[in-house]
């Protein structure tokens, strides 16, 4: 796949050649016998709505050659960190949604899938900070809301993109395409990806304070290689004027496989106490589904009343799988240890919505039903001995209403609400008579107002209520001890995290576009991975836990500026102060901090259709978990375009980070017990070339629902 991928990119790049010689050529001819006068506009690139900002991908020309998870550090509230993961207002708890609902596809690793959605096929981007009453209220920092591209055109549209990255990462390809006759309308998204991470170094130092102190040394290599891929569909059919039905279909798997040698070396009191080379394999693969159904009934009276009725059904699951071989051994006794884990995720939701708008106002009202069935089965072996094995089950189920009313005016925009959820859980082990039994009944509340001011300028002020339920990966119980100095699992205890937000944003659009807000958060019962140490076994053991509360104060800011004609400049920005309390062993964790990012961006524009960008990104030092720093680190990239034939075909290449060929990405956890620090070794300069076609058009874009099942409430 990857050599055949780098075929086709070549062999399309060549052919474009020759189409751009013959389509210039083309129009000299014309030119000589009609001359055309063409009149441009430069599209708005981020718009602010009363609840939320929209950044237009489409009028983005770097799109054409990005992904989705690139794009996304330009946009206002959105950063990415060192280690590639995405972040809104530089925490990682939010929602994404594809086209106003779930999918699967985001479950596990939203960047995962991010990073091969290519950018062209994204109309906009929708960032909900201050998420109304009708979204679920999970999310502590609001909502992400991925719209793919609706052009209107004439019978069909569609773009396709294809990408090829090394040294690291790997090929990639992706395209949508949308039809439309009559009243039946179908639209389809879909892509895959490769990525192959070659040899890298690795290690790990971790003492023990004691009376003798105890170290541990570790050195390792790696390498690991892992594909993904999805296809989302949707389907309108227009019954009569007053009736919609429409359909939405999602399906997403991923595989992966690795390879690791490490050298292990335990001193006490400065003599080897324990030793070891630990040869290991594992793999990992999952898929996901998705489906619904919705049925809107419109007024024959007032088009603007609607009564939707939506039914869905979602499942998931992975499994994992570890091999491990010891040899050179001193002091340890086991030759070799397996474990397995098998989880699969179920989920059934029911939902109405009402909407009536009335002269200066309209009214939304609804209630929602979610069915969740979470199974796992998992086993730990060591050679020459008995496996282990257990099963877990968990149930839950979640109620809610909401009544939620907007406002209108010349100068003023209201939004307030209010939602009701109750949440009934229940776990179960097959080798434990034992049942956890818990029930939360939480009322979020939600209000935002925006005031328009002179000068294309406004002021909005955002107040909401969000909690975090935890998902089956942070409920299982399941011991992972994928490196014999470490023991990892979750907590089937788990408590729902509660947040209160408060946020005032100032937004001006004219040649200089600035958007700003100022936020303040704080939480109480925050589930966080909790690390200690066990000195009878002479190992670390995480768990998460319910014992995190604080508080934090975010600035975030994004300002775009067309210095020229040709010149381009923007720089989007977050900071946040931690404030943050919780426990290890017994003993008090007190957290106060800086995080902050900064991506700037320069674009220009030449003749003949050729681009220049150039890109740097900075992340300081940041707070991973409550014990855990990583470091920062300064990124750039240098890029070129050159549109191929004019809206249709185009070209692109990018050199991220062209001087240093690796980075080190390094954690260091302190307790008041013990003191770790991880070094990994990670590809950093890479080259990204992708190829981008548009065809096609449509009269009119297809029809969807104005109100559907969106459960946003699992994370």
């Amino acid at each position: 796949m990857h050599k055949l991928l780098l075929y086709t990119a070549c062999s399309i790049s060549l052919l474009c050649v020759s189409l751009t010689s013959q389509a210039q050529t083309a129009d000299t001819l014309r030119s000589r016998g009609l001359k055309t006068v063409t009149v441009t506009g430069q599209k708005p690139l981020i718009r602010q709505e009363v609840d939320r900002l929209i950044y237009d991908l489409q009028a983005d020309p770097d799109s054409k050659g990005s992904s989705v998870l690139e794009i996304m550090r330009k946009v206002p509230f959105l950063s990415v960190d060192a280690s590639g993961n995405l972040l809104l207002k530089g925490n990682s708890s939010y929602k994404v949604l594809i086209n106003g609902k779930e999918s699967g596809m985001f479950e596990r690793d939203p960047a995962m899938v991010l990073r091969t959605i290519p950018a062209s096929t994204i109309q906009h981007i929708e960032v909900i900070t201050t998420p109304p009453s009708k979204y679920d209220g999970e999310g502590l920092m609001g909502i992400i809301n991925i719209v793919t591209i609706r052009r209107k055109a004439d019978g069909y549209n569609g773009t396709m993109n294809i990408s090829e990255r090394f040294p690291a990462n790997g090929p990639g390809i992706g395209g949508s395409f949308a039809m439309k006759e009559g009243d039946l309308g179908i639209s389809v998204y879909g892509g895959a990806g490769y990525e192959y991470r070659p040899h890298a170094r690795n290690d790990m130092q971790r003492t023990a304070y004691a009376k003798i102190p105890v170290m541990l040394l570790q050195e390792g290599d790696r390498h690991h290689h892992r594909s993904n891929g999805y296809l989302g569909t949707e389907l309108s059919y227009a019954m009569d004027s007053l009736h919609l039905l429409t359909a939405q279909f999602n399906f997403n798997a991923y595989g992966g496989a690795g390879e690791e040698q490490l050298f292990s070396r335990m001193l006490r009191g400065g003599n080897v106490d324990q030793q070891y080379v630990m040869h290991s394999s594992n793999n990992n693969h999952g898929n996901g589904m998705d489906a619904g159904i919705n049925y809107q009934i419109t007024s024959p009276k007032y088009k603007n009343n609607l009564l939707t009725f939506s039914y869905r059904y979602a499942t998931n699951g992975r499994k994992q799988g570890y091999q491990q071989l010891f040899t050179d051994t001193i002091n340890y006794d086991i030759p070799g240890y397996r474990q397995d884990n098998n989880e699969r995720f179920k989920e059934h939701t029911l939902q109405a919505d009402y909407v009536r708008t009335f002269r200066h106002f309209s009214m939304e009202a609804g209630m929602k039903g979610i069915w969740r069935s979470n199974y796992s089965d998992y086993l730990n072996a060591y050679v020459s001995t008995d496996p282990i094995t257990n099963g877990f089950d968990g149930q839950q189920r979640v109620f809610s209403m909401y009544n939620a009313y907007t406002f209108s005016s010349k100068y003023w925009e209201l939004k307030g609400g209010v939602r009701v959820e109750q949440t009934f859980m229940e776990a179960s082990w097959q080798d434990d008579s034992a049942r956890l039994h818990k029930q939360f009944l939480n009322l979020i509340p939600s209000v935002v107002i925006n005031r328009k001011l002179g000068g294309n300028s406004s002021l909005n002020l955002g107040v909401s209520r969000r909690l975090k339920r935890p998902n089956i990966y942070k409920l299982n119980p399941f011991k992972d001890r994928s490196n014999p100095s470490q023991e990892s699992s979750g907590n089937p205890a788990l408590r729902p995290t509660l947040t209160t937000n408060v946020q005032l944003g100032y937004s001006w659009s004219g040649k200089l576009s600035l958007n700003a807000a100022v936020s303040y958060a704080f939480l109480n019962n925050m589930f966080m991975e909790i690390t200690s140490y066990d000195t009878a076994r002479n190992i670390t053991t995480t768990i998460i836990e319910n014992n995190v509360k604080g508080s934090g104060l975010g600035f975030d800011y994004t300002i775009n500026y067309p210095v020229t004609k040709w010149l381009h400049l923007s720089i989007n920005g977050n900071a946040v102060y931690l404030s943050l309390d919780g426990a290890s062993n017994a003993a008090p964790i007190s957290l106060n901090r800086w995080n902050y990012s900064v991506n700037g961006n320069a674009s220009v524009r030449m003749n003949k259709g050729w681009k220049l960008t150039a890109a740097i990104n900075i992340t300081g030092r940041n707070q991973v978990s409550l014990q855990t720093t990583s470091n920062a680190v300064t990124a750039v990239s240098l890029g070129g375009s050159k549109d191929l034939i004019k809206d249709k075909l185009s070209c692109s290449a990018t050199i991220s980070n062209p001087f240093p060929a690796y980075r080190q990405n390094r954690t260091v956890l302190s307790d008041k017990l013990f003191t770790q620090s991880n070094n990994t070794q990670e590809y950093f300069r890479t080259v990204n070339m992708s190829i981008n076609y548009n065809f096609g058009r449509l009269k009119q874009a297809i029809q969807k629902n104005r109100r559907g099942i969106r459960n946003d409430d699992g994370n």
